[in-house]
Parts: structure tokens; sequence; C-alpha cells
């Protein structure tokens, strides 16, 4: 899309519909920030375009275009305060920035056991991976352990050579959740230092 008048179009088309998802998932978000983080991210989209970086996407335009306005928007909320962004909505396919704070609140209420509170953690932290792995590894994961797809439903799903070939990519997607969870895990629990 090196036209100019198809991304003018690209980006007029799909102006709301990005803007109401970045108010529903950022609510900490003002309307000018929503509005910065748009414009922002489609300098940036122009720009990758015209750096040639999008020359072998692998998802749609819009699902390249929202990414680049999600990260902006977290860039933006981390300068204000701590947050921690979950996994929401449809299977993880969405997300949302909470306040530390806010979440540390919930997660410290006296009325709730140890045990009740070291699930939320550990929840909060699968939400959180989940959201930053690759397109590819979110659908091949949630579909088989959370949606309980067949490997050969989610190969011809999602376009990969067959079964084994699903199974064996998300053989590799599983290992590098399990080691950013363990990682993260212990950093929660102090038992490691950076």
């Amino acid at each position: 899309m090196k036209n100019p008048i198809q991304l003018s179009k690209f980006l007029t088309d799909n102006k709301q519909r990005t803007l109401q998802y970045l108010k529903n998932a950022f609510p900490a978000l003002s309307f000018d920030d929503t509005e910065d983080v748009y414009q922002d991210s489609s300098l940036a989209l122009y720009l990758n375009i015209c750096n040639g970086k999008l020359t072998n996407l692998t998802s749609s335009l819009y699902t390249y275009f929202l990414r680049i306005c999600i990260n902006l928007s977290l860039k933006l909320l981390n300068k204000r305060e701590r947050m921690l962004t979950v996994a929401i909505g449809d299977g993880g396919a969405g997300c949302r920035a909470i306040p530390c704070d806010m979440l540390e609140q919930a997660m410290l209420n006296e009325d709730e056991s140890e045990t009740r509170r070291i699930e939320e953690r550990k929840q909060n932290l699968v939400n959180a991976i989940i959201v930053e792995m690759n397109e590819q590894c979110r659908h091949l994961l949630l579909g088989r352990y959370v949606d309980g797809y067949s490997w050969s439903s989610i190969a011809q799903r999602y376009g990969i050579a067959n079964a084994d070939t699903a199974k064996s990519i998300a053989y590799r997607c599983r290992k590098k959740f399990r080691e950013k969870y363990h990682h993260l895990a212990a950093k929660i629990e102090g038992l490691t230092k950076d």
C-alpha cells in the first residue's frame, strides 16, 4: 500500500473503531491522548510502509496498525504510572492496561485467602504473557488449550501445513511461555534480582 490515497482511506475508514478500541482498552487515556496515539500510530505506519517493513506482513494491516496503537498507548501510560497489561475478551485477543496500585489493592484485600491471592497473581501473569506473545502462538495455544480444537483443526484454521507442524510450533510457543512465566514468577516472589 504505497499509494498515499489508499493509506489515507484506510486510516479514515478505521479511525472511529480504533479510537473506540483504545478508549475501552485504556480508560486511563483521555480523548486527546487517544487522538495523539492515533496520529502517532498513523505516522509510524506510514514510515514503516515507506521503509519497506510491511513486505512480509503476517497479519491484516488493521491488526498491525492496532498493535502499533496499543504499543504507543502502553508507552504513554507507563510514563505516567506503573501499569499491568492483561488479556481480556475473546480468548485473549484484546488487552487492557490496569494500574498496578489498583491491582495490588484488589489482590491484597484482607478478606481473601492467601491461595486466592496467589492464583490471581498467576492468572494476571499468564494473561500478561499471552498478550505479549505473537499472534500465531496466541492462536495456537488458545485454540488448543482454551477452545479445545484438535491439532488438525488448528492447522486448517490458521493456514499451517498439517497437524504435526502445528504441534511443533505450539511446542516452541509453550517453551517460550514457560521460560517467561518462570522468570517473571521468580521476580514476583523476589527469588531473582535485576
